[in-house]
């Protein structure tokens, strides 16, 4: 397989995998042993309660004000994290968390009797007695970072008016923000890529969907919907005929896993197919591999699970002649011995009753979603989906990148080698993470100072300038992000102009190139999407069929197909112009991070 990153992923390597803002997977403080965290001693049982830890007790609790005001800094320094590199934010704050509980119940820390067998179906009796340990970890911290992220992602992009609307709205913005590349070319010679979290993808806009394992779009867009207070999920079923896929590994097994595969032993498991969302009870349908929602009965709107189990045409209609077959029909799911599986992130977070009480003490702006039942989710879509529900899961994958993350070494070196230009000591992470939080003036700001610099200091050291080949790639994110952010604010004019630079600038990716050359098939899509909403069709013809080896390319042709049909007597779309060819490879210097 071809490799994109070999110059960056060097590049890494020669400066050291420092931690960039935002990724610091250090291992989590020391915890007390499992063993002396009460737990059930069967389903339902409570354990008994520390006289010392009686919430009840007045004289054990601080006064109101001070708690708040213990909260509120807490909060602040995880805020502050992102945008404040090598500081004690993270340890001060889960500090404090510890402190602002102090006095709580340990009745409180414990799993409710239905809550408790879920998940004692789904994960090893280690990890649920885990989840109700009353101390704060950095885990903790990390989790309520990003889902701060998230919410304030999620509501702004979201807006008002119904449901269905909003979340439409984040789709769209999940779509246009994160563009797919192929599995395995965010990585180098030296350091494989891997699967990251909805996070780290927001950092680097890029994100890969291959084979139904690799879901990392899908993974964010569920991760904003759960913000919108939206139950989702990934469909899956199963087939009799299809043998189980196989699933490529490029690190050796953990002991997690291990574990995980021994306590489920069981029958195949199901093809996990597209997202589903739950909105006023109905389970509408969104495939992030295309880009696309599955479009209604009648063309338009989005489909539900039901109705494309009624109706044949609606997944018809996303097969292609020429292409490869959509892969799922109605005859398949119907068809399905294991019925209709619904995987839902297992990130642990979600479910820790010390998250159910910090959600309950967060208001205003502060406010986020930190903690779902999945016992309540479970008959959700159990009602949603009726006779075809066949049962909810722990989707793997989460649970599996947040243990490696503050485990495994190697997998850490390999996300902070696909995120080495959003390092501390260079301008970008700073930028992104002001667009990300809606702070869209002072990102635009940042990336017009920072862009087409010469000899541009460190951040973190004004005795030293950023390397070449980093100061290359940080005029293309800065050019294409400023392009993402007037998109998002809905400035088509200056949007376009970013898009059409990144095309007159960028070669076509291929072997021994920067990885971000792949931002041309993120512009040329978002061309197509910009000249398909001022209605010049036949403008956005060329870029919708474009090249872009990624399943979104199907999604793109299924436009271009409409359109053609639409019109089937207008003219022929025109070529673009070609890529411009690569650029001599710039020496390196000895040493890339040595002061100029």
């Amino acid at each position: 397989m071809n490799r994109f990153m070999n110059d960056l992923g060097a590049l890494a390597m020669a400066l050291g995998l420092a931690l960039s803002a935002g990724c610091d997977y250090s291992a989590p403080e020391t915890l007390p042993e499992l063993e002396s965290i009460p737990v059930r001693a069967s389903a339902g049982a409570v354990a008994d309660s520390d006289p010392a830890d009686s919430r009840g007790s007045s004289a054990t609790l601080r006064a109101d004000d001070q708690r708040s005001a213990i909260l509120e800094s807490s909060i602040t320094l995880i805020q502050r994290a992102a945008l404040k590199p090598g500081g004690d934010n993270f340890k001060l704050a889960v500090q404090k968390l510890n402190h602002y509980f102090d006095g709580t119940s340990l009745a409180d820390y414990q799993l409710d009797a239905t809550m408790f067998n879920y998940l004692s179906t789904q994960l090893p009796p280690q990890m649920v007695r885990e989840l109700q340990n009353r101390n704060w970890s950095l885990r903790d911290a990390r989790h309520l970072e990003d889902c701060m992220m998230y919410y304030g992602i999620a509501n702004r992009v979201a807006g008002t008016g119904e449901n269905l609307t909003r979340v439409r709205r984040v789709f769209d913005w999940v779509v246009h923000q994160i563009q797919l590349v192929p599995a395995g070319l965010l990585g180098s010679n030296q350091l494989p890529q891997v699967f990251a979290r909805p996070y780290d993808v927001l950092l680097r806009g890029m994100a890969t969907e291959s084979g139904g394992f690799w879901a990392e779009r899908s993974w964010l867009f569920m991760s904003l919907c759960r913000q919108l207070g939206m139950d989702s999920g990934l469909v899956a079923y199963s087939r009799s005929d299809t043998l189980e896929p196989m699933i490529p590994r490029y690190l050796p097994m953990t002991e997690f896993e291990a574990d995980l595969l021994k306590f489920r032993r069981g029958p195949k498991p199901p093809l996990i197919w597209i997202c589903t969302v739950l909105i006023d009870g109905k389970p509408y349908l969104f495939d992030a591999r295309l880009g696309l929602e599955v479009p209604g009965a009648d063309g338009k709107g989005v489909a539900t699970l039901d109705q494309a189990m009624a109706d044949p045409e609606i997944l018809e209609r996303m097969n292609l002649p020429g292409e490869s077959p959509y892969g799922t029909s109605r005859a398949s799911l119907i068809g399905s011995p294991s019925k209709i599986t619904v995987f839902i992130d297992s990130s642990q977070g979600y479910f820790s009753p010390k998250m159910r009480l910090l959600q309950r003490d967060l208001g205003g702006k502060n406010r986020t979603i930190l903690f779902r039942d999945p016992a309540d989710e479970r008959e959700r879509f159990r009602e949603a989906l009726g006779d075809h529900f066949g049962g909810l899961t722990l989707w793997a994958l989460p649970l599996e990148v947040e243990t490696r993350l503050f485990t495994d070494p190697q997998f850490v070196a390999s996300i902070q080698s696909s995120l080495v230009l959003f390092r501390p000591e260079f301008p970008l992470v700073y930028a992104r993470v002001k667009q990300l939080r809606g702070e869209s003036e002072a990102a635009v700001l940042d990336y017009v100072g920072f862009s087409q610099l010469e000899n541009a200091p460190l951040v973190t050291d004004k005795h030293k300038t950023i390397p070449k080949e980093v100061q290359d790639g940080l005029d293309v994110y800065a050019t294409y992000y400023l392009g993402l952010v007037h998109l998002e604010r809905k400035r088509l004019d200056q949007a376009e102009t970013m898009f059409r630079q990144i095309l007159e600038k960028l070669p076509e990716p291929g072997p021994n190139l920067p990885y971000y050359n792949m931002f041309r098939w993120g512009a040329a899509a978002n061309l197509a999407s910009i000249l398909d909403a001022r209605k010049d069709y036949r403008g956005a013809l060329p870029y919708y069929l474009a090249p872009d080896p990624t399943s979104q390319r199907v999604g793109k042709l299924l436009r271009a197909r409409q359109i053609v049909l639409e019109d089937p007597m207008g003219p022929a779309p025109a070529a673009l112009p070609p890529a411009p060819p690569p650029k001599p490879a710039t020496p390196r210097p000895a040493n890339p991070s040595a002061p100029r």
